[in-house]
């Protein structure tokens, strides 16, 4: 009888064990379906960011006349300004969600210095809302865009 308890006790160890195991490979599954989840979400949103502006060619004419210093009405710099400010809360999630050194860390910090060189818009909302956004997010903006 001593060996058959042995032998069951043995048995439900081993069963527990394979639980465990299965539980971990269901986590691990689940948490590579959450970060697939994640970039196609980020990457629905930066597609939509661009075709937005694609899709939007007045507003891209507004924009040209802005940065050539042309004179624009408050309604078309409002227009200029909270396009803008949605690629920034964009921006805010991304530096959340990623990796400071990631490949698509380093894509967004370039595409970013150029938008600070070449579209007034970008430098005129951020130093007029940096303040909306938390203290790291800023910190990482002027370390890595505003002040390259």
């Amino acid at each position: 009888m001593g060996k058959l308890k042995d032998n069951v006790e043995i048995a439900g160890i081993a069963a527990v064990v394979l639980s465990l195991g299965f539980v971990a490979y269901e986590i691990r599954q689940n948490n590579e379906l959450m970060a697939a989840e994640a970039r196609q979400v980020r990457t629905s949103m930066v597609v939509d960011a661009w075709r937005f502006s694609a899709e939007h060619g007045d507003l891209a004419e507004i924009r040209g006349r802005d940065n050539n210093g042309e004179e624009i009405s408050d309604v078309e710099r409002n227009r200029i300004d909270n396009h803008v400010m949605s690629v920034y809360v964009l921006l805010d999630w991304t530096f959340r969600e990623l990796s400071e050194n990631s490949p698509e860390m380093n894509q967004v910090r370039e595409v970013q210095r150029y938008n600070f060189a070449n579209n007034s818009g970008y430098r005129r909302v951020w130093e007029s809302r940096r303040n909306s956004f938390r203290p790291d997010f800023v910190q990482w903006m002027d370390e890595n865009v505003a002040n390259h």
